[in-house]
């Protein structure tokens, strides 16, 4: 024991002390976020501007269409429909021709398979949309009039009723499924990330001291399965240290975040200042996503995911350091990675399946096998889990992480001293069955 915590102690601070380290932990937060202003930049870049000829043979659709800043609109006769044809294809300044033809029918009925757009490029879908948006209002705002159909009588027709989930076991509204759907898949990601990353660090020491002979010295003085318990541990910490100062961010930013803006923000949504640009059901969406965000049942949560983390990078950890042990070169790792990065995948793309129905048998089950229960678990504990399959899925991980790393240990010790011979399944089978 006292080995593996000397190796463990070593692996820490070796790589605690390495300048990316430091960097990755502090900067990396600041990268993602950056990451993210520069997608959203992106895409708002990307959409340009669009200039638009209109020809309305009806004259009733001038109003609609006023143009800003994405959007600019000119007005044609139906005259100039050829000529605007002919120079749509060449012209860098034009980007389609919206025709709408005149017709007899009051109501207008028939104009919607005669409406036409020219165009010899792919049009944004908010460009689209929007030019749908204003016909169908104009359109609807006409047959109003010529029915004799108030808009106060619509409103009074029309039902817009949003549920609100009352949690009895928990005593609370749910209607936070957004915010819960974007920090659980987040968290998730997080460990699916992480037990790649690390476990293909924790491979690649092991290969490098085994192909530099160093292990031949070390071995002298501490056993196989000490090195490799003492390896793994240690870069466990590193990644466990990493995790406890983000979250320790996190909660710092949240807290001051709360304490010097929420209650403020929530009145002026509610209240006062965006009540003139946002209309009430935007507003009321806002709230509900800022009050989501503070009554998420955090200490659960950051349990679940500090003991899934943990446990899960010492399952597939183990899985790694036995196949750092066994081969000799990064090619002869390609057949072993899939076995790992399977039922990861897996395990990542069932959680969509859990975001649909939490408490359903998919659910169940990833979270109670030991190769899938780290993201599951992880995803879940946004939702609730009944206490007894979360403490079903942690016996299941702890008893999984015992027999995993007993088997990755017998092909430690065989591989770790096998030099220049290509390992392959077959042959593990073999050290096993030997040890």
């Amino acid at each position: 024991m006292r080995n593996i915590f000397l190796v463990m102690r070593r692996e820490f601070l070796t790589q605690a002390r390495k300048k990316s380290f430091v960097l990755i932990t502090f900067f990396a937060p600041i990268l993602v976020i950056l990451a993210g202003v520069i997608i959203a930049y992106m895409i708002k870049i990307n959409e340009g501007n669009s200039h638009i000829a209109i020809i309305d043979s009806t004259h009733e659709f001038y109003s609609e269409f006023k143009s800003n800043e994405k959007n600019i609109y000119n007005f044609y006769t139906e005259n100039e429909l050829r000529d605007l044809k002919d120079s749509l294809a060449q012209s860098k300044f034009l980007d389609a021709i919206l025709y709408i033809p005149k017709t007899q029918d009051s109501l207008l009925d028939k104009l919607q398979d005669h409406i036409q757009l020219y165009t010899n490029k792919n049009l944004t879908k908010n460009l689209l949309h929007s030019i749908e948006e204003n016909i169908n209002k104009k359109i609807e705002e006409k047959r109003r009039k010529l029915l004799g159909i108030k808009q106060s009588d619509i409103d009074k027709i029309n039902s817009k009723i949003s549920l609100q989930i009352i949690n009895l076991n928990e005593g609370k509204s749910e209607n936070d499924h957004f915010i819960k759907e974007i920090l659980s898949l987040s968290l998730m990601y997080v460990n699916l990330m992480f037990f790649i990353i690390y476990g293909t660090r924790v491979m690649r020491s092991i290969m490098e001291e085994k192909n530099n002979r160093v292990v031949e010295i070390i071995i002298s003085s501490v056993k196989p399965f000490e090195l490799m318990m003492g390896k793994i541990l240690g870069t466990t910490l590193v990644a466990l240290t990493q995790f406890c100062i983000w979250i320790g961010m996190t909660l710092f930013l949240l807290s001051m975040g709360k304490l010097l803006f929420g209650h403020e923000l929530t009145l002026s949504i509610q209240q006062n200042d965006l009540r003139n640009f946002l209309n009430q059901e935007t507003q009321i969406q806002i709230s509900d996503t800022i009050n989501a965000l503070f009554n998420l049942d955090y200490p659960l949560i950051i349990f679940i995911f500090l003991f899934f983390f943990f446990m899960g990078y010492l399952f597939y950890s183990s899985f790694f350091a036995a196949i750092g042990a066994a081969v000799d070169n990064d090619t002869e790792t390609q057949q072993f990675t899939p076995i790992i990065v399977v039922p990861l995948l897996l395990g990542a793309y069932g959680c969509i399946s859990i975001i649909n129905n939490p408490e359903g048998p998919v659910s169940f089950w990833l979270s109670i096998i030991p190769f899938t229960s780290p993201m599951a678990m992880v995803t879940r504990s946004f939702y609730g889990i009944p206490g007894w399959q979360l403490a079903v899925s942690i016996i299941t991980m702890v008893g999984s992480v015992l027999v995993m790393v007993y088997i990755a240990s017998k092909i430690y010790r065989i591989g770790i001293l096998m030099y220049g011979k290509k390992v392959n399944i077959r042959e593990i089978f073999r050290w096993l069955k030997q040890s």
